[in-house]
């Protein structure tokens, strides 16, 4: 038998650490190559670790809700003598230009230190079920948690049957028996106790939560946006345009739109107007799709359109990216869209699907906000932020109307930019808007 340390591979770009979210293989047991065997956390995403080698897992390199650096041993393994990691799994990862709908990250590229010798080694996903557990996002499971509930008795809905915070509240909703004094997450911890239903409903139990001062680590997804913004405020002399638009025909563009895709049960937001309506105002004013780097002195105009979301979460904004965005219609980027944002609330998105952006939108009116002042993402310059469409009394020909208004800001760096071209930019956007019938010839 030969013993085998597995170190922590970097499965991002750059990745310092992650934190262990949970075991799914016990000391003692034996796995298989390219079994999952531990969910780790980054700052990014959720990743599915699988086992390089087949054998008998002899240790853990940390206890969940552990932070690894990268390279340090995450679990020791006993295999027979000669034993090696499996082969190379040869899928591709998720096209960036097509709509995306893989579940989880890119594969990553696993070290294996054995004793005398090393082994580089590919560590494969695999989608098939291993031993029954709950799939549930970190997030999720808080949220259940706070609420006392057991996932056990939460069916999933995602696209891999897991369980997300929509099924959580559903299940509250309905009343269902509190599950207090069982053990609340039967994937980390086992199986959860059976306990005697009570009539007790949602709302009882969420008045029996009390709020007590607490102060815990700035860490994961919270720690590298907190990082990030000071960075780009402090780093990033901003500059500010805001206008308001008429759109009232961007609304009955949208309504026809969609009375149009009805009968395929397709819909589309007001989001995909927005990126389509970027992505020609960025062809115009092309120093507004650009990244600046000081410490080179260059500026970099990219010849493609790869639009930013930014996307709520539980955990906080994670930006997806519609790559080649000028290559895709309304439509499809709509699609896109969808599927992009359910993943990064499940923080499964790959490394692929957060990178690469060169300009990036936030629809805060999506959440109720009327204005705001976006910040930028570096080494981007620019960012447009829209408001909630919500009806205003304006002046039309010397007399009051009451038309529909969408708030647009749009803030760039003042390095590159300067009044008179982000007032041009703010323009283009405002003239595609106001009548989105000259996007026609981009669709």
């Amino acid at each position: 038998m030969a013993t085998q340390e597995f170190l922590l591979p970097d499965v991002g770009e750059g990745l310092e650490a992650g934190t262990i979210v949970q075991w799914l293989v016990s000391p003692g047991d034996a796995v298989t190559v390219d079994q999952i065997i531990v969910e780790i956390e980054t700052d990014k995403a959720v990743v599915e670790i699988p086992a390089p080698v087949t054998g008998t897992l002899v240790s853990h390199g940390g206890k969940a809700g552990a932070t690894l650096p990268v390279g340090s041993v995450l679990a020791t393994f006993e295999t027979e003598n000669g034993a090696t990691a499996g082969a190379t799994n040869t899928s591709a990862a998720p096209n960036a230009t097509a709509q995306v709908s893989a579940p989880g990250p890119a594969a990553p590229t696993a070290e294996l230190k054995t004793t005398g010798q090393t082994t580089t080694a590919t560590a494969a996903t695999q989608s098939g079920s291993q031993t029954k557990r709950i799939l549930a996002s970190p997030a999720t499971r808080k949220f259940a948690r706070n609420n006392r509930i057991d996932l056990a008795q939460v069916s999933g809905s995602g696209s891999r049957g897991q369980i997300t915070q929509k099924d959580v509240e559903a299940f509250l909703a309905a009343g269902n028996p509190d599950t207090s004094t069982a053990v609340l997450d039967s994937a980390t911890h086992g199986t959860a106790a059976p306990t005697p239903p009570t009539a007790a409903p949602a709302a009882a139990a969420r008045k029996s939560l009390k709020l007590e001062s607490r102060t815990e680590p700035l860490s994961g997804l919270r720690k590298q946006i907190a990082t990030n913004m000071q960075s780009a405020w402090r780093d990033i002399p901003h500059v500010f345009s805001f206008e308001e638009i008429d759109a009232t025909a961007l609304i009955e563009a949208r309504r026809e739109l969609n009375v149009e895709f009805e009968a395929q049960g397709q819909r589309v937001s007001f989001l995909p107007f927005f990126v389509k309506a970027c992505v020609i105002a960025l062809q115009e004013h092309p120093r507004f799709n650009a990244s600046i780097n000081m410490s080179d002195d260059t500026v970099c105009y990219h010849g493609n359109f790869n639009i930013g979301i930014a996307t709520a979460t539980p955990e906080g904004l994670i930006v997806t990216v519609v790559h080649h965005a000028e290559q895709k219609s309304i439509l499809d980027i709509g699609n896109e869209i969808t599927t992009l944002a359910a993943l990064a609330r499940e923080r499964r998105v790959t490394v692929e699907q957060i990178s690469g952006g060169t300009f990036t939108i936030s629809n805060f009116g999506s959440y109720g906000g009327t204005i705001g002042t976006p910040i930028i993402r570096p080494p981007e310059v620019a960012i447009a932020g829209f408001g909630r469409i919500h009806e205003k009394v304006v002046p039309r020909e010397g007399e009051p109307v009451v038309r529909h208004i969408l708030p647009l800001a749009v803030s760039t760096d003042h390095r590159l930019n300067d009044g008179e071209h982000l007032g041009g930019f703010v323009a283009t956007l405002s003239r595609l808007l106001s009548n989105p019938i000259r996007m026609l010839g981009h669709l």
